[in-house]
């Protein structure tokens, strides 16, 4: 292998379509990239992304000598990226809500059958960040639990699976997302704990998925001044990514960048820089997600580096035999795509369904919820994409509107976060045996919950049922009137919604559990 092609093993590529671009076929033939990542943006039904993954395969293949790691983002619940004619599973914190780890194990075998019918080998899934501060923007309900010990138990039994069913999966982001209330998609955040205080927390749910044998893990775009004291993120700095990650926690698996197209890299340090610093700092694969004049760029300085010595030669020969030394027990897995009849894909979806129902949460757990009867009324916004890790929300799918259709009631589709003048427009609404209101993260958007309490009085004085559905981060319900029946769906989805319905039609049962989160205004009330 030369030195081009060494270079392209610690290269993934990013692309727009749903078929191979020219602009892909360039970049891959010029700079011998080896490996790829999909978006929902390349993906359209099943047999359109297996055709896709054989295509890439091939591409990689012939310029490099090597099989490609084709990687997606499929974590369940909020983060998914596979299209509709395909099982999406819960994600991590519905699935802890569940209260069985082996549902956690479940969703990782069902998510890799998944993926290998359709070709792709690599899974950046689970999240091992502890989501200990209620105003993170992007972790959230991505994270197994607020707990550091629960997050470590559940993300333990779904890299078990993973690697059992063979698929190569990575755990995120180190050393951890969980304290922050800034999206690195969109700034450059900071932790400003010591190596004590992430040992005791952050560290916990990685130690264990390390000991339990997991292939990869993804550095965060984030400030961890007290181990790094000068100012670059943990993607950047050898200090974290040698010294930590390397030698304390023992790691020997790959690790791997978050998209460097990301601004908390592109504003702060530009992307060339950042690709160079992050390889020199100990990153096997950097990933540019997008096309875009900065990918080339940073490739070019990518190449320079190398020639100008700026790469030490024994780690950077150490890192691209770890990359195919991994390629060779996992890059096989789907390879051409997996056939399996229409009956063992229905079996798989109808065992999501009863996975998605166990993760069903009241606020207040044993609560039986209030009957809707006869003419309910439901408000709620649409879907949002809340973070640039979070999938595409479905254009036609509208909480309000779908429950009123299903229950015979009334609706209003709300904004996102609506002003004095629109709740008084809400509340006005048509007699109603009950009112039912959906919130999105209303605990960013305060208007969400100035309507609930606008809707809570109309309740009370009409002496009515008054129900709230989180759909998406449970913190909502901890900032409930009292008195206010709220349940966790945990994500704004028609399975969710099928699954909250059956429940208030009387066929099914309520035995998930929200997790406390220290700070949240339910812990101080």
């Amino acid at each position: 292998m030369n030195t081009k092609q060494k270079i392209g093993q610690r290269i993934a590529l990013g692309f727009s379509g749903t078929r191979v671009s020219e602009e892909l076929r360039r970049l891959v033939a010029r700079y011998k990239a080896g490996n790829i990542i999909l978006f929902q943006r390349n993906l359209g039904n099943a047999s359109q992304i297996r055709a896709l993954c054989g295509e890439l395969q091939e591409l990689v293949k012939s310029e490099t000598g090597e099989t490609a790691f084709i990687a997606i983002d499929q974590e369940g619940g909020t983060v998914v990226r596979l299209p509709s004619d395909m099982v999406n599973t819960p994600g991590a914190m519905a699935l802890a809500a569940s209260g069985k780890t082996e549902n956690a194990a479940l969703a990782a075998q069902i998510t890799a059958a998944e993926l290998k019918r359709i070709g792709i080998n690599q899974n950046l899934a689970p999240v091992l960040d502890v989501n200990c501060n209620p105003a993170n923007p992007v972790i959230g309900n991505r994270s197994f639990s607020p707990n550091p010990e629960d997050a470590a138990v559940y993300a333990c039994a779904a890299v078990k699976a993973f690697n059992e069913a063979g698929l190569m999966c990575c755990g995120k982001h180190f050393p951890g997302h969980g304290d922050t209330s800034v999206d690195s998609h969109l700034a450059l955040p900071m932790v400003d704990l010591s190596l004590a205080e992430l040992e005791a927390r952050e560290l916990v749910p990685y130690r264990a998925a390390i000991e339990a044998g997991i292939p990869a893990i993804m550095t965060s775009h984030i400030l961890f001044p007290q181990i790094e004291p000068e100012k670059i993120p943990a993607t950047m700095s050898p200090k974290i990514l040698k010294g930590l990650l390397r030698e304390r926690l023992s790691f020997k698996g790959l690790i791997l960048s978050d998209a460097m197209e990301m601004e908390a890299i592109k504003t702060h340090y530009g992307m060339p820089k950042g690709c160079v610093e992050a390889l020199a700092a100990g990153v096997d694969i950097v990933y540019l997600c997008h096309e875009m004049p900065e990918v080339e760029e940073s490739l070019e300085a990518i190449y320079a580096a190398y020639e100008a010595g700026r790469f030490d030669s024994k780690e950077a020969d150490a890192s691209v035999e770890r990359i195919l030394k991994h390629k060779e027990k996992y890059a096989a897995f789907g390879l051409g795509g997996a056939d399996e009849s229409d009956e063992a894909i229905e079996a798989r979806r109808k065992l999501n369904a009863v996975l998605t129902q166990s993760t069903l949460a009241p606020l207040e757990y044993g609560k039986a919820p209030p009957v809707f009867g006869p003419r309910p009324f439901f408000a709620g916004p649409l879907a949002y994409r809340a973070t640039n890790a979070s999938s595409t929300p479905l254009a036609q799918l509208s909480f309000a509107r779908w429950f009123a259709e299903r229950f015979d009631g009334s609706f209003a589709e709300t904004p996102l976060n609506p002003d004095a003048a629109e709740i008084n427009q809400i509340v006005s609404m048509p007699h109603a045996s009950s009112i039912v209101m959906g919130t999105y993260n209303g605990h960013l958007n305060p208007g969400q919950m100035e309507l609930v309490s606008a809707l809570r009085d109309v309740a009370e004085q009409r002496e009515i049922p008054f129900i709230v559905l989180a759909l998406r981060n449970p913190w909502d319900l901890y900032r409930l009137p009292k008195g206010v029946y709220g349940m966790a769906l945990w994500e704004y989805s028609e399975k969710s919604f099928e699954a909250v319905a059956a429940v208030f039609q009387g066929t099914a049962t309520l035995t998930g559990r929200i997790p406390e989160i220290k700070g949240s205004a339910r812990e101080t009330a």
